[in-house]
């Protein structure tokens, strides 16, 4: 599995949360992690990886009824079955998760599986997202490695030109269609997305899962008599059909369904969208963690007012706010809706204490991490931005030394030397250059990715 593994653990157990500072803790060995006491078993299927998972409701605040109805609501919408005092039993498992341990909200989530490639990557997502105790069995005692090797991961951006299929009215056909591949690129106005980019590659750049609509349409609505609306609503859609948010939000596009809302969502495709997922397109609530490209180098759609992609913010936000009263609200009601983005959130806003165990960078100028392999390295300025996802926040100032492999190439482990090219490996920043010696006593940031928002360490060292 890789890092789906790893992307799936850290979105359904934490609920998309945030990165904690957690520690590896040295359990003594065992055969199986042993249950905890719960008052009763969810067995779900996760919807990233589509394997089966069992969350066990330990805490006090806990009740049958109370954890019946967790089950049945999960998160993202993937409702399981639920046994009051049930257990999870299984031949095999990888280990056990303890979340919120020792408090009235102790929950504890038990993975099958007998891949030990699959041990390193689950441990993270346990560790680091839903910053809880990773419990493993007996499989996965002491096993490392594997958090960032060749595989399904996260494919870099690249910018592809071709031939257009046909010239928009209005529109010469000469030259070609430049577009890029990353969740928050667009072509050109006009065109679709999936005909000048993979949406195979952007599905790689953030978690996918196939969801129900939040609401559809009434025939009696009367909306569907109002031909300007009709119009704008399906200028909106062809702004989306732009855009890489299609590759997710298309019956025809997305693997096993759409995510929620979705275009071709029969009478007024807008209802399909949830009330949060309203406000964050139309910039009521903060959706910046994503990335976003400036409108001309994204042949001019914009995303760094809106939460959707667009060639008329005005435009576009009139649409949506229109929309958004209509369901009752006001501007004023999005002010507690959290900002999207989940782990790349609490990881932007995550402050990096002192490292431990050794991590670092030693005498002999290597970069030394736990948790297991990593496809990106960085060496900061203390008080810098934390890395991000690509367009634009992935390299912030005070960036001194940033190293990665392509996405075809297998992950490097601890003990990389500073500055050194190995293997496949490449110096980003400085681009193609050894960094300049660090000052001896000096304080600077370790930062060590698995994979894009899926940190290994993220801590403060002293320069030797």
């Amino acid at each position: 599995m890789n890092n789906s593994r790893l992307l799936a653990v850290s979105a359904l157990t934490a609920g998309l949360l945030g990165a904690g500072a957690c520690q590896l803790e040295d359990d003594e060995p065992r055969e199986q992690a042993e249950e905890p006491q719960a008052v009763g078993a969810c067995v779900y299927e996760n919807p990233f990886s589509k394997a089966e998972e069992c969350k066990l409701y330990v805490g006090q605040t806990f009740t049958p009824e109370t954890a019946a109805t967790d089950c049945s609501s999960y998160v993202f919408g993937a409702p399981g079955a639920f046994t009051e005092g049930g257990t999870c039993e299984y031949p095999e498992t990888l280990g056990t998760c303890i979340v919120e341990d020792g408090t009235a909200y102790e929950y504890a989530l038990v993975f099958p599986g007998d891949d030990p490639s699959d041990c390193a990557s689950t441990r993270n997502g346990c560790e680091v997202f839903a910053k809880g105790r990773f419990e493993p069995s007996a499989l996965c005692e002491g096993a490392g490695g594997g958090g960032g090797g060749a595989g399904s991961v996260f494919v870099q951006p690249y910018l592809e030109c071709k031939d257009p299929l046909e010239a928009p009215e209005g529109q010469s056909a000469d030259g070609q269609v430049c577009t890029w591949t990353l969740i928050s690129a667009s072509t050109e106005e006009g065109r679709r997305y999936q005909d000048y980019a993979s949406c195979e590659d952007v599905l790689t750049q953030r978690p996918y899962y196939a969801s129900p609509p939040a609401a559809t349409t009434l025939p009696d609505d009367a909306r569907l008599g109002d031909a300007a609306y009709l119009a704008e609503v399906a200028w909106a859609r062809e702004q989306v059909e732009a855009s890489a948010c299609i590759c997710c939000h298309s019956t025809g596009l997305a693997p096993n369904g759409p995510s929620q809302w979705f275009v071709e969502a029969e009478g007024i495709w807008l209802d399909s969208i949830s009330d949060s997922g309203l406000a964050m397109m139309a910039g009521l609530a903060d959706s910046s963690a994503f990335g976003a490209f400036p409108p001309e180098e994204n042949n001019g759609f914009d995303r760094t007012l809106l939460g959707v992609p667009t060639t008329d913010n005005a435009r576009m936000q009139a649409l949506l706010l229109g929309e958004w009263e209509r369901r009752g609200f006001s501007p004023e009601d999005a002010a507690d809706i959290p900002a999207f983005g989940g782990p790349l959130v609490d990881q932007r806003e995550y402050e990096p204490v002192a490292c431990v165990d050794g991590e670092g960078v030693d005498a002999e100028g290597r970069l030394i991490w736990t948790g297991g392999d990593a496809r990106y390295l960085y060496v900061l300025e203390p008080g810098s931005e934390n890395p991000g996802v690509p367009p634009n926040l992935d390299e912030p100032a005070g960036t001194l030394w940033l190293a990665d492999v392509p996405t075809s190439a297998p992950a490097f482990s601890s003990g990389v030397a500073l500055g050194e090219l190995r293997g496949e490996m490449r110096t980003r920043v400085p681009a193609g250059a050894a960094p300049s010696a660090l000052s001896s006593g000096e304080t600077y940031v370790l930062y060590v990715l698995a994979d894009i928002g899926i940190p290994l360490a993220r801590c403060l060292f002293e320069a030797p």
